[in-house]
Formats: C-alpha cells, structure tokens, sequence
C-alpha cells in the first residue's frame, strides 16, 4: 500500500502533490488502483506545504553536511531544533533517559494555525543555517519549484 497526498482538481481529478511524485511512479501509467480519499477538517495550505518541502530542498542542494543533506533530513533537524514533539509520546527509559517522537506536519495532524507557526519558524531554522533570510530561502526554493 502506498499512501500520498493529492489535490482535487477543478475537473474532479486527483493531482499527487510535488513531494509524493515518487511514490506514485512506483504505479504504472494508466493502472487502475484503489484510492482511500478523505478531505481534511481543518484549512490547509498546499501551496504553503509546497513552500515548505522546496524550503528544505533548497537547504539541501546548498549544504554538504550529511546531517542536513536531504529534504527528509532537514525537515527532521528543524523538528529537532524547534522541539516540535509530539508530547503523548515522550518516553522516560528505567535508566532516566528521555526518548522523544516528533509531531507529523501531515495535513490530517496539524491544523492550520499551527502549521503557520512551525513553518514560519523552521523556514527561520534553515535560512539561518545557510546564513541567508527567510525570504531569500523561499525566493530561491520557489525559482527551482518553477523548473519542475
């Protein structure tokens, strides 16, 4: 089963956001598949969570730190920094160690102002990383979401 995120376009189709490309081509072009789709409750906005992952993206293509040399890892390293975790899920080990579960950016797990908060503020994480501004960080991101 391969789970992905789309957006119903005005004629009714289904449009896999940028980030999920991947894992629809493991389907072939025309296959017939089973679809689960429900819509979200709270507003959300794609364009925004587009932003975010060209954001990380873009933090990527400019760094060779192995720590932040993906999109997948810079978004985990601005979770990191922000403290973003998901507090039902904090764990204290018998030993008093302190195992922490990051919250998901999913559109079905975090709502709208909350998005607007962390994306805000990990946008700030990785400009500041590349020593540049967040809007510099996005400008350059949105150039490269244009070549797609």
């Amino acid at each position: 089963m391969i789970e992905f995120f789309a957006q119903v376009g005005p004629d009714h189709s289904y449009h896999p956001m940028p980030m999920e490309l991947d894992k629809v081509k493991a389907h072939k072009p025309n296959q017939i598949v089973r679809l689960k789709a429900y819509g979200t409750e709270k507003a959300r906005s794609v364009p925004q969570l587009n932003t975010y992952w060209a954001c990380c993206a873009e933090t990527a293509r400019n760094t060779e730190n192995k720590r932040w040399n993906t999109k997948e890892k810079v978004d985990f390293q601005c979770r990191v920094t922000l403290h973003f975790v998901d507090p039902a899920l904090v764990v204290v080990k018998p030993g008093g160690d302190i195992q922490f579960s990051y919250r998901s950016i999913s559109f079905k797990n975090l709502g709208h102002l909350d998005a607007c908060g962390y994306f805000d503020r990990a946008l700030e994480v990785m400009a500041d990383f590349l020593d540049t501004t967040a809007d510099k960080l996005v400008e350059m991101a949105q150039a490269h979401m244009g070549e797609r």
